[in-house]
């Protein structure tokens, strides 16, 4: 396979460039497209976006950037903080789209390493583009991730976070979609920590307690957390 030379970033994937840069990064997208479609580049390989393409293709990071949007959006590469990797297996369309693809395909990257615990995810347009899919459509399918305490939605200004949880179970349990079910239980139910027994709603008012009333009663009953583990550790993590 040959490059395909009419091949070309969108308008929005350059749009913050110069004209020139522009151009570069669309010769960084034609070349890592047929690298990739050819075989040159092998499935699964890790494109460190610093130390291979910048040095490589001797342009800036934002050049980079864009080129590896594009790529995302033909469902090249999966992005993630180091730069992008390529995917394993090319998927359809249609089955790219459904919530319950977008939750496994972001579970498997979680359990893969691909967002590390403490970083944020890509924008949401940008990953939502990778399952085309809209922003709104996105959230909504990463939510039993934001449930079970592997991602902090919307911390402004920044997006969505990657939390310390994702470091503390074993791969197979991430991968199990029940695992971050919620299970249901009084909201009244009091819970023994510092030698007292509170309720949810007790313990969040209480000055001692380090977590907002959300974060703790998801990691109680979503991640079964003991609790005065849960109440003591940080909001983000």
């Amino acid at each position: 396979m040959t490059v395909d030379d009419a091949a070309e970033l969108l308008d929005e994937e350059t749009h913050f460039l110069s004209p020139k840069r522009a151009g570069q990064a669309n010769r960084v997208y034609r070349g890592l497209r047929e690298a990739i479609t050819s075989g040159t580049i092998p499935l699964g390989t890790i494109l460190d976006s610093s130390r291979d393409l910048e040095g490589g293709y001797r342009v800036d990071r934002h050049v980079v950037a864009a080129a590896l949007r594009g790529l995302a959006r033909e469902g090249l590469v999966h992005l993630h903080h180091l730069g992008a990797r390529v995917v394993d297996i090319p998927i359809q369309a249609a089955i790219k789209q459904t919530p319950e693809f977008v939750e496994r395909a972001m579970r498997q990257r979680l359990a893969d390493g691909l967002y590390q615990p403490g970083t944020f995810l890509p924008r949401t347009s940008t990953i939502a583009r990778e399952f085309g899919l809209a922003a709104p459509a996105f959230r909504s399918a990463i939510q039993p991730l934001v449930y079970g305490g592997y991602l902090v939605g919307s911390v402004n200004p920044r997006g969505t976070l990657v939390t310390f949880d994702v470091a503390e179970v074993q791969p197979e349990e991430l991968l199990t979609p029940a695992a971050s079910r919620p299970r249901q239980i009084p909201h009244t139910q009091q819970y023994a920590a510092f030698g007292e027994s509170k309720t949810l709603s007790d313990w969040t008012g209480d000055h001692r307690c380090a977590v907002a009333y959300s974060v703790l009663y998801r990691r109680l009953v979503a991640s079964g957390w003991d609790f005065q583990r849960a109440l003591t550790r940080p909001l983000l993590l």
